[in-house]
């Protein structure tokens, strides 16, 4: 014989059927780190940070010293003494269009013996057109600038959020000066985004 029983309204209460009874017990709390917007079908998903490794890119087209990717059992590149403006480009992957790029960084560690060295990064974007791509800067990064030893895990805010599109790619230019006494390693790039 079934059993019938009169349930109340439940508020904050979840509802069980176990062995032809129902019975109530306490909804666990829902915790959402992230903020989540429905709009529709719809889900935008803010401030989800991307990591790009520095292994995974090449030098640029100035290397007075040159980028060493430091051992077949790490992901770091390094930059050594007395290089003057070395460029080397990180590529950007994995972005979907509608992404809305918000900020751009860099992670690593300036090693100094008391003497100078910078670090500069930019977001730039390379662009398909039928008379040959062309290359803009999307955001430039906050220049690090140090004489002690300092370890990188810098951000700067995209003034104009970017929004991927058909037909970009994406990548990092890292510009490093080190003196006398000094070098650079690099781990890796990061992008804030939002995913739509």
């Amino acid at each position: 014989m079934t059993n019938h029983h009169v349930i109340e309204t439940l508020t904050g209460k979840e509802i069980k059927y176990t062995a032809g009874e129902f019975t109530t017990g306490t909804i666990p709390t829902l915790t959402v780190s992230t903020a989540l917007t429905l709009s529709g079908a719809a889900l935008t998903r803010t401030g989800q940070i991307h990591q790009f490794p520095a292994a995974a890119g090449k030098a640029g087209a100035t290397a007075t010293v040159g980028y060493v990717n430091t051992g077949t059992d790490t992901g770091m590149v390094t930059l050594a003494q007395n290089a003057t403006a070395d460029t080397f480009v990180i590529p950007i992957t994995g972005l979907r269009e509608g992404d809305i790029i918000t900020s751009v960084g860099i992670t690593g560690q300036i090693e100094s013996g008391g003497n100078t060295a910078t670090v500069d990064y930019a977001l730039r974007a390379q662009t398909a057109v039928a008379t040959g791509s062309t290359d803009a800067a999307i955001q430039a990064g906050t220049q690090v600038s140090k004489t002690a030893d300092y370890l990188m895990n810098e951000t700067t805010a995209v003034a104009t959020p970017e929004t991927v599109t058909a037909g970009k790619h994406y990548y990092i230019l890292v510009t490093c000066t080190t003196a006398a006494s000094t070098d650079v390693e690099l781990l890796n790039a990061t992008l804030t985004i939002t995913h739509k």
